[in-house]
């Protein structure tokens, strides 16, 4: 792991995302709206952590060990849910700025979920097939809590849609309720949604459009953008950007980047991605230049998305981004130094707990049908995602203009503030 110093944080910037800082932003948030002290302790201090030794067999017969976490945060709005990632170097500390963060998107939302967050120490790309199965139900065996009422997970980074499915199939003879209802993400063959599993990279897109179009004055089709991360949230996000009209002009992986000359129309954002994940391949691509990830970051543009699961923006590096607008598509991709440096600059921050809110706006939606509480078909799901979208941008951006808020600082004090009223009328 490579270390940066972000002098303007005190603090390491590093490769791995900075899963610390949604502490910093809650408690300035609490703060700032002046909430009880006990209430404020509460949204603080994560309600139970769990450490797991997850034991699995290989393929060659010998036992892998690796350590596991399952962190929830706040349930006073309703059950926990929130991200499960196998990623190397996890912690039970990323694990809780995680969980902090879902619990303030949640609230975002305005759905009735608390925040939770876990996942495996693991680089899934080292496992067979049939070692990600063993992986996963070892850590089923062994976590607690879990229950369609009580805590349900939903896929992140290193996971997918098979794994939710594996992992309800395993919990399923200890858990009360329907056992699909113990995963959200997983594949419509055991009743998930189609698009559950591009939600995040469709909640990316939709306030991308939004703010640029409503508070920068800027319409989509006229506008450039800059996408650093090519996974399936970045390859996501490019594509829905680029079908509204938007002109995709640069693109990277963690490992090479893509960017179309001035005088084109853009890359191919159905085709970039491949590409840049395969960078032998690179070479063939005849819609663009190779160029370093560093030069996307700094490629002049309307908006730049961060989609990558690291640290990307930081105050060391920060005065080199020429974007209008950055919207976080990842937790921790801009360190709280990076944020104040592109602010001091007039460049406007999109928070991961707004531009992501639409993933737990899916995970709620596909909840509800898998208790058997509504049977919504796919057209009006995704009709709701959109309109309960706008509801939270909109929400945001009012008190934002009403109390001189950054998007960021906006953002916390909107779904802190619910969380704590949740915390009041219970008390």
């Amino acid at each position: 792991m490579t270390t940066d110093t972000d002098p303007a944080n005190d603090e390491q910037s590093r490769t791995d995302p900075d899963l610390d800082a949604p502490w910093t932003y809650a408690m300035t948030a609490a703060r700032r709206l002046s909430l009880p002290d006990e209430i404020e302790q509460r949204l603080l201090y994560p309600r139970h952590r769990q450490r797991i030794t997850v034991q699995f067999e290989r393929d060659d017969g010998t036992l892998g060990t690796c350590d596991g976490y399952r962190v929830r945060h706040d349930g006073v709005r309703g059950p926990y849910v929130g991200p499960h990632r196998y990623t190397p170097g996890l912690t039970g500390d990323d694990c809780a700025g995680l969980a902090a963060a879902t619990t303030v998107s949640a609230a975002l939302a305005g759905i009735p979920f608390g925040g939770a967050a876990g996942g495996v120490a693991v680089d899934p790309a080292t496992l067979s097939r049939d070692e990600r199965v063993r992986l996963t139900r070892s850590y089923a065996a062994s976590v607690t809590g879990v229950g369609p009422d009580s805590d349900v997970f939903v896929p992140d980074v290193g996971t997918d849609e098979r794994t939710m499915a594996q992992f309800a199939d395993a919990v399923a003879d200890r858990v009360d309720g329907p056992r699909n209802a113990t995963v959200a993400g997983k594949p419509p063959a055991i009743g998930g949604f189609r698009e559950i599993t591009r939600a995040s990279g469709q909640s990316i897109a939709h306030v991308t459009q939004d703010v640029l179009e409503t508070d920068r004055d800027r319409s989509l089709s006229d506008a450039t953008i800059a996408v650093y991360g090519t996974g399936p949230l970045g390859a996501t996000a490019a594509r829905l950007l680029e079908f509204r009209g938007g002109t995709v002009v640069a693109m990277c992986s963690d490992q090479a980047g893509l960017t179309a000359p001035d005088d084109e129309d853009g890359l191919d954002a159905d085709l970039a991605p491949s590409y840049l994940e395969r960078p032998g391949a690179l070479a063939e691509y005849d819609d663009g230049e190779m160029i370093g990830t560093r030069n996307v970051l700094e490629r002049n543009v309307d908006a730049l998305v961060l989609s990558a699961p690291a640290t990307v923006v930081t105050a060391k590096n920060a005065d080199a981004i020429q974007a209008d607008l950055v919207v976080e598509g990842a937790t921790g991709s801009v360190t709280p130094g990076g944020q104040r440096a592109l602010e001091d600059r007039d460049i406007a921050v999109i928070p991961d707990v707004l531009a992501t809110a639409g993933t737990m706006i899916a995970a709620h939606l596909e909840w509800v049908r898998s208790v058997g509480r509504d049977r919504q078909s796919d057209a009006r799901v995704s009709n709701e995602f959109g309109y309960a979208l706008t509801d939270a941008v909109d929400d945001v951006r009012d008190r934002r203009k009403r109390c001189e808020l950054s998007w960021r600082e906006a953002a916390y004090s909107v779904g802190v503030s619910r969380v704590a009223a949740a915390h009041e009328v219970v008390q």
